[in-house]
């Protein structure tokens, strides 16, 4: 791959040794042996979800003292009630987008190694049931073909061939063979009980309520008490704007998530279907996620931010709706039983993009949609940030200063 052929952005965001650096290593470029550390300090990092619980992780991994903390519990809120789908498919663009996750998608693999997150690297197929939008996928991604993505156009017999039980109506199916599911909450736990082993701190219901800073660094007003910290980490999920004190986030949107009792194995991979994505656990489990807008009536109510339905039978009936959806594509699931329906609130940055960076000398804001695909290597170059005084080049297009 030479320089002089590369997409006018890939070129202009990393050179071709970089960029090969990059693949080849993911975040381990920057060594950071304890030694050059002058002295130990203190991060407070708000907002348990899995990016927040993550960075907490990595610092305490790395010898830092922490504090992590949350207003509710652990996986409370987005992390909690999420398809859980790590990945980097073909709308993650521009380049420097797709880079980081597909580095992202390395470092998973190394964390679940060491974590024993026990994450299923099942790999997806996905299609439209409109020709035109399944055209404009297969374009996309030829696009991150280019940067060098091992995702695939398949024909509907090879896609048969993984899901012999699925229902296609388009000719070609794009196939993501690294795609993985995770348990997030389960990840979140491992993660505090590492973080609580080296001595760390994790604190809920903790609502941060005011900061005031100083030479020696910050103390945070908390529903729990005073906080000191050398500095302090924003990792509030929608809550941003307002922990953060500016204009970052558009409104969230839900996401309905449908977990099912266990069901007779029938699907293999990750499927991204025609109005739902969906899996199946080992344990039998069904996990399905709606896609795009949910009914008006529903909408109506959920402009006021619920964060559950208002009784069962309401929570059933759009269960079923969305099985119903799958069972369109997947006719065996037409027997699907509920075991529950989720609504997750999701954070949205105005442009799509990570928000992630210093706000100050003091203040640190980590904040994404992808937050289940980013977590472990946003956690990896964050640290390096605050430890080394350092800025990862991975992250120069993530900064909050674009939003000022």
């Amino acid at each position: 791959m030479n320089n002089e052929i590369l997409p006018g952005e890939m070129r202009r965001v990393i050179s071709r040794r970089r960029f090969l650096e990059y693949v080849a290593f993911g975040t381990g470029l920057l060594a950071w042996p304890l030694n050059i550390k002058a002295e130990t300090k203190h991060y407070l990092i708000v907002g348990a979800g899995i990016v927040g619980t993550a960075i907490a992780y990595a610092l305490e991994q790395a010898g830092e003292k922490v504090t992590l903390i949350d207003k509710d519990f652990p996986a409370a809120h987005a992390s909690g009630k999420t398809f859980a789908w790590i990945n980097a498919t073909y709308p993650k663009q521009s380049f420097n987008y797709h880079l980081l996750s597909r580095l992202g998608v390395n470092v998973y693999q190394k964390w679940d190694a060491h974590l024993e997150l026990k994450i299923n690297w099942k790999g997806s197929l996905e299609w439209f049931k409109n020709n035109d939008e399944n055209q404009n996928m297969l374009k996309k991604v030829e696009v991150i073909q280019g940067f060098g993505s091992e995702a695939e156009i398949i024909s509907k017999e090879e896609a048969l061939g993984y899901e012999p039980n699925v229902l296609l109506n388009q000719n070609f199916i794009t196939r993501s063979p690294r795609d993985g599911v995770i348990n997030p909450v389960q990840a979140i736990k491992k993660m505090i009980q590492g973080i609580q082993s080296k001595g760390g701190k994790v604190i809920f219901p903790a609502e941060f309520l005011e900061l005031t800073t100083n030479k020696g660094g910050v103390i945070a007003k908390t529903s729990h008490g005073l906080i000191r910290a050398d500095k302090i980490v924003y990792a509030c999920g929608t809550g941003s704007n307002l922990v953060a004190q500016g204009e970052y986030l558009k409104p969230s949107t839900p996401g309905l998530i449908v977990t099912s009792k266990p069901f007779k194995q029938t699907i293999n991979k990750i499927l991204v279907g025609p109005g739902v994505h969906v899996y199946q656990r080992r344990d039998g489990v069904v996990i399905l996620g709606e896609q795009g807008k949910p009914p008006t009536n529903h909408d109506q109510r959920l402009s006021q931010r619920p964060e559950q339905f208002p009784n069962q039978p309401l929570s059933i009936e759009h269960g079923q709706r969305i099985v119903k959806l799958a069972a369109n594509f997947i006719p065996k699931f037409k027997d699907l039983l509920i075991e529950k329906v989720e609504i997750g609130w999701r954070p949205l940055p105005l442009d799509g993009k990570p928000v992630i960076g210093f706000l100050n000398k003091y203040e640190y804001l980590a904040t994404m949609h992808s937050g289940i695909s980013l977590a472990p290597i946003v956690a990896e170059l964050v640290r390096d940030e605050l430890m080394f005084d350092v800025k990862s080049e991975l992250l120069n297009d993530f900064r909050p200063q674009r939003f000022l």
